[in-house]
């Protein structure tokens, strides 16, 4: 037998132990319940890529921060707006290391499932359609820093995405 002192005590020795939920919230649980497994995880994928997505952009800008944008516009008061090409490099050196790594690129690519291939080509043509909207909006504003960062991003998610192939289809190379 266990003597109770406390008044909270004896107040809570006193409550039921289990108590039944009202009926109210039953047909949402068993809506919740019977919703096949199947038909959330595509919600769940997209959740995930879109906070992954965010975090690296996150980290990036965390590492490579931008100079505010009041410094470029406050020059371009003072000064002349000089003509900018924002056209991929034309150094002999740079332009054969690209050509380099698209070829390993399309040969690796070549490896694959034609629906991964597919999907892969359809990702660079977006990348790369990105890229050529950012260089037409640089034209009208040089000294974007927003339009700056983009161009730099989508043009380092090409390369990512050119060694992401090469390196997971590394497995596939060493096997043949």
């Amino acid at each position: 037998m266990i003597i109770i002192q406390d008044p909270i005590d004896r107040q809570l020795a006193g409550m039921p132990r289990e108590i039944a939920p009202p009926v109210y919230l039953w047909a949402g649980i068993a809506a919740a319940l019977d919703t096949p497994r199947a038909a959330r995880w595509p919600v769940a994928l997209a959740a995930c890529l879109v906070i992954s997505e965010l975090a690296v952009t996150l980290m990036w800008s965390l590492q490579h921060p931008v100079n505010p944008p009041l410094i470029a516009h406050d020059l371009m008061r003072t000064q002349p707006i000089t003509k900018v090409s924002f056209a991929a490099p034309d150094r002999g050196e740079y332009q054969q290391t690209r050509a380099g790594i698209e070829q390993l690129f399309r040969d690796r690519l070549a490896l694959l499932r034609p629906d991964s291939r597919a999907k892969i080509e359809q990702n660079l043509r977006i990348i790369r359609n990105a890229n050529e909207e950012i260089r037409r909006a640089l034209e009208a504003d040089p000294a974007s820093p927003l339009l700056l960062q983009f161009m730099q991003n989508t043009d380092q998610q090409e390369i990512d995405l050119y060694l992401s192939v090469v390196r997971n289809t590394e497995p596939v190379m060493r096997s043949t």
